[in-house]
């Protein structure tokens, strides 16, 4: 078994979390390929959070993962960050729903790198429970 290319899988994770968020109730939509801002928006009372949505993907165990890279510099604005681990073998994601204040303390730069950063997963499974979309509350 063979892992999809980076932009497909990111592009089946936001699917997924959309399809997730649709089927729990809430209105979210995704913002156009390629433009700016984040990936998907929804609307918890009546006010539309921002959601930056990166996806992961693994054959035979989650901790495959190693990183879910996060420029902070230009998605530290989103709401929410959403993280997919995505069970390539299956087709199952796993979601793990971070606020920004959450986020920014899973998030670690490289001092000698300008432009890099990742949340590590050992922090994000740490701060939030799978598949508990209780920070949309």
């Amino acid at each position: 078994m063979k892992k999809l290319a980076h932009q497909q899988a990111g592009d089946l994770g936001e699917a997924l979390a959309l399809a997730k968020l649709n089927s729990l109730g809430y209105a979210a939509y995704a913002s156009p390929a390629g433009a700016p801002g984040h990936d998907l928006m929804v609307v918890v009372d009546d006010r539309a959070l921002s959601v930056e949505v990166k996806t992961r993907q693994y054959i035979d165990r989650e901790t495959e993962i190693t990183r879910w890279p996060v420029l902070m510099a230009t998605k530290g604005d989103a709401d929410l960050f959403l993280f997919v681990a995505l069970n390539i073998s299956t087709m199952a994601p796993t979601f793990y729903l971070l606020t920004n204040e959450q986020a920014l303390e899973c998030h670690r730069s490289d001092p000698n790198r300008e432009r890099s950063g990742n949340c590590l997963p050992s922090a994000v499974r740490a701060t939030a429970t799978a598949n508990d979309f209780g920070a949309l509350q």
